[in-house]
């Protein structure tokens, strides 16, 4: 005796046979080679000694911002320069939080460090502006490493008296730190060196500015 087999089993077993075959030809996952990297703050240890603070650098209170940052360096991913014109995003080496984000976190806390504790309030803040002895701000011209590995910083920034914001001070910065090249990790090292250069040198100024305030009340 024939049966018949009906035409939907022979199309379905031909689907599952079809199916098993494509599965057999894919490709093994590969695991997420993916790294991620943070700036780290100073250690108070390591601080430039020559640039020791007074007591009274603990009681100051400093508003840190605007800081304006590049857009295409507003990123997770790393980027290097290529050259003057060109730059490369790296498609596995990321930052853990957007660069801009992570900068002014740990700019903030280099400073604090750099002036003995004072403390800093990072921009935007609401109801604290005019409490501060001291704001700066900020223009962040370029923050990345080159292909030969040397990481760079380079600003424009001012010291604002807190009170009635008159600007007291203004200068440039150009740091460079050489690094690795090609070594990412290093490269993150390095802008972690020149960040907190950075933080020296706001905190340098604003020691000067200070200490000639308190000199002109005694």
């Amino acid at each position: 005796m024939k049966y018949a087999v009906p035409g939907g089993w022979v199309l379905g077993l031909a689907t599952l046979a079809l199916l098993g075959a494509s599965c057999s030809i894919l490709p093994a996952p590969q695991p997420d080679t993916t790294h991620y990297f943070v700036l780290t703050a100073i250690d108070p240890a390591e601080r430039n000694q020559g640039a020791s603070a007074t007591a009274r650098d603990a009681k100051l209170v400093i508003g840190l911002g605007p800081i304006s940052f590049p857009d295409y360096l507003a990123r997770s991913e790393i980027v290097t320069r290529a050259a003057d014109n060109r730059v490369e995003l790296s498609t596995v080496d990321r930052w853990a939080e957007p660069l801009d984000v992570t900068f002014k976190r740990i700019l903030s806390h280099d400073l604090a460090l750099a002036l003995d504790g004072a403390q800093v309030a990072a921009f935007p803040w609401f109801g604290s502006s005019s409490h501060f002895d001291y704001r700066v701000e900020a223009v962040i011209d370029r923050f990345e490493a080159d292909g030969q590995g040397v990481a760079r910083l380079t600003a424009r920034w001012t010291v604002s008296d807190g009170a009635n914001d008159r600007m007291l001070y203004s200068s440039t910065t150009d740091l460079t730190v050489a690094a690795t090249p090609g070594n990412n990790a290093a490269m993150a090292a390095a802008l972690s060196q020149v960040e907190s250069e950075f933080a020296g040198e706001i905190a340098a100024a604003i020691r000067r500015l200070h200490a000639q305030a308190s000199s002109s009340r005694e």
